[in-house]
Formats: structure tokens, C-alpha cells, sequence
């Protein structure tokens, strides 16, 4: 699904079966050498910026010289390959993670494709005793003793370990090249944030990146990447690596999790269910409520990024916390950049906020945002 939708993209090139083999680093682009897996042929590519999203053994981390920092063994889990007619077995509705708790063959279930294709997970705690080595039949008789069926014949394709982490790398930028996701914080499973907590960050740089490329901020916007990410990933990663961490409260830990984002509330009178998070945009919106036109007005003739007003039901803007004729300004993200009462001069204090935000410091050739993005 995410390669069919990068590739809708008319500036977007994918190419598979491609590996870095040399990176030369600088403050205001980089140059790598990439190399065909299958000819072995290499080409260089110069490039305005770097995303490193290639995973807990990052090339590009190593290649610039950035450690990781905390404990890298925590744990070990055994995960089985294989196929079985489970589905015909659980009906619906359907989940994406199963968990047993047979005493002999406690583990996970996760489909892992179409059909009838599935993992066994099995974890062991390193600092008790080594994770041991499991035959496919061996195997097939703990799936057995998981699903509860004596005469199942799962058919095993790969048995395979892999190593739970809890790290976070020294720093998450290089002059223009940034990590992201496992490169740049390695989170068990305990609490299950790894994948959340990658998904955000690559979102908030990416529309950072965007806005810089674009003109509509300066390059100085990049660097709140890591001040704001990093402490939510610290947060995360130390989570995971408490024994308890998986079970601490949800009170405790949601301003974490939710990061100050403006608050969900659902819009009433619509035909399909619309979020107050599902009305942001790329750029800036002001979500507003009656009185609202001299904020309209306001948004209208303010210099900056593309700014789209909402105006809201006394109800919704209630929920957001916006007082009658007051108004909020939010990021991408959904982080709020201006948060106004209804005595406010809207022009002043739109400019304010705008002003606040990193500045151009020269104008981008929107002709070239392509070929730098790549």
C-alpha cells in the first residue's frame, strides 16, 4: 500500500535491490554511492538532504559515526514461519495479534500476509537463559500446543530470531542527513510505541523538509526535528525497557503519547465520522467560531505558509478549547501555534504567531524541489 501510494507521486522514483556503499556527508547536501545488488554496478547521487530509514542496523548511522546508546540484548524471540487454516478457526471479527498463555507455549499469533500465512512469536528473557534452537517439527508441535488443535500440520517455511532493543542514538541529524524510525531509537515491544513513535517522527520531519524546500519556512525549522522528537522517543524507549512498562497507566502516560496535539473531537451533522484532526492540512489552519470573520479576513492577507480557516460549531471549538469568537492556530502536526480568547486583534496576532516561526532565508526554486527531495 505505502509503495503503490509513493509511487502515485510524479516526482517520486523508486528503485529496488539497491544498497549504500559510500556517503560523503556535508553541511548543505550529500553525496552517496548507491550500488545494484544484482549487476553490481554503483552511481552517485547528490542529494539536498538524507533520510536514513534503514533500520536498527543503519549503514548511514554507522557511516557517520553515530553510537547508540543503552542496552541492545534485552530479550530474544523465536519466530515461526508458517502456513495453517487458522482463519477458519477464529471467524471474525479479525485481529492483527493473537496472544496465547498455554503454559508450554505461551507466545503471539500475527497474520503476516495474505492466505493462510502466519508468525509464531516466542520470546525469551536473555538474562535467565539463551534462547534455544528450534527444529521445524519442534516448532509445528508448539504451534499445536498454542492453537489448541493435536492433528494441525502447520506447514513451517523459516524459524528465525531476533533481539529486543531499547536504545536511542546519539544524535538524530549530520549536517543534511537525518535518521529516523529504528536508526534513531530502538524500542521493545513492551507498550507496544515502536511503530508509533516512528510513524510520527518521520511525519514531522517530512513535512518540516516540505516547508523548507518550498519557502515556506527556513532552514532553521529542521532544527526542532530532534529537540521535539527526541524526548518522546527517550520516553519511549525507557518505557520499554521497564519489566512494568507495558502496564503503567494510561494517565500517566497519554501527554506523552498525544504530545500536546490539538484535541480530537468529532463534527457533528456529517455522513462519514470527520475528526478536528482530520481537518488539517499541510500547511497552517485556523480553526475558529462565531464571530469569525475578522479572523477569516486576517488569514487572508497574513504573509507565510498556505493558511485554511475551519470555523467550527459553538459544541466542536468548546471542545478544542476555543471560547466564543477566539480562535487556534495549528501546525501540520496538529501542535498549536497560536491560541487566541475572543479580545484579540486577529491581524497582530496572526502576524505574531507567523513571525515566530523560522523564516526564508531566500527563496526556493520550486522547479528543483523534486531533484532535491530525491
Amino acid at each position: 500500500m505505502l509503495l503503490d501510494h509513493l509511487r502515485s507521486f510524479g516526482t517520486a522514483r523508486v528503485a529496488m535491490g539497491i544498497e549504500v556503499v559510500g556517503l560523503d556527508g556535508r553541511s548543505d547536501d550529500v553525496q552517496v554511492t548507491l550500488r545494484d545488488v544484482e549487476t553490481g554496478e554503483t552511481r552517485i547521487v547528490h542529494a539536498r538532504y538524507l533520510i536514513a530509514a534503514d533500520g536498527a542496523r543503519s549503514t548511514i548511522r554507522d557511516a557517520l559515526g553515530i553510537a547508540m546508546r543503552g542496552p541492545g540484548r534485552l530479550s530474544q524471540a523465536i519466530g515461526t514461519e508458517f502456513r495453517a487454516p487458522l482463519w477458519d478457526l477464529l471467524g471474525g471479527p479479525r485481529y492483527c495479534i493473537y496472544a496465547v498463555t498455554h503454559p508450554d507455549a505461551a507466545g503471539v499469533f500475527v497474520p503476516a500476509g495474505r492466505g493462510d500465512r502466519w508468525v509464531y512469536g516466542v520470546e525469551h528473557d536473555l538474562a535467565q537463559e539463551p534462547a534455544p534452537r528450534l527444529t521445524k517439527e519442534q516448532s509445528a508441535r508448539l504451534i499445536r500446543l498454542g492453537i489448541g488443535l493435536t492433528d494441525l500440520e502447520p506447514r513451517v517455511d523459516r524459524i528465525g530470531t531476533f533481539t529486543f532493543a531499547a536504545q536511542l542514538a546519539d544524535r538524530w541529524r549530520e549536517g543534511a542527513a537525518f535518521l529516523v524510525g529504528d536508526a534513531a531509537h530502538q524500542i521493545t515491544p513492551r507498550g507496544g510505541t515502536g511503530m508509533n513513535t516512528a510513524i510520527q517522527s518521520a511525519y514531522d520531519l517530512g513535512w518540516k523538509l516540505a516547508w523548507v524546500l518550498r519557502g515556506w519556512a527556513g532552514p532553521q525549522l529542521l532544527d526542532t526535528y530532534e529537540a521535539e522528537r527526541r524526548p518522546v522517543a527517550a520516553h519511549n524507549v525507557a518505557r520499554s525497557a521497564d519489566p512494568h512498562g507495558g502496564a503503567r497507566l494510561a494517565a500517566h502516560e497519554l501527554p506523552a503519547d498525544l504530545g500536546g496535539r490539538i484535541p480530537h473531537v468529532w463534527l457533528p451533522s456529517r455522513a462519514n465520522a470527520v475528526s478536528t484532526l482530520d481537518l488539517l492540512g499541510p500547511g497552517l489552519t485556523l480553526f475558529t467560531t462565531d464571530p469569525s470573520a475578522s479572523w477569516q479576513r486576517a488569514a487572508s492577507s497574513v504573509p507565510g505558509p498556505p493558511l485554511v480557516v475551519r470555523n467550527l460549531d459553538a459544541i466542536t471549538a468548546r471542545g478544542m478549547g476555543i471560547p466564543h469568537g477566539g480562535a487556534l492556530l495549528a501546525r501540520p502536526d496538529g501542535a498549536p501555534a497560536g491560541w487566541w480568547p475572543s479580545r484579540t486583534e486577529p491581524d497582530a496576532a496572526l502576524r505574531h504567531a507567523i513571525r515566530a516561526l523560522p523564516t526564508p532565508s531566500e527563496a526556493v526554486d520550486r522547479s528543483a524541489e523534486g531533484a532535491s527531495a530525491r
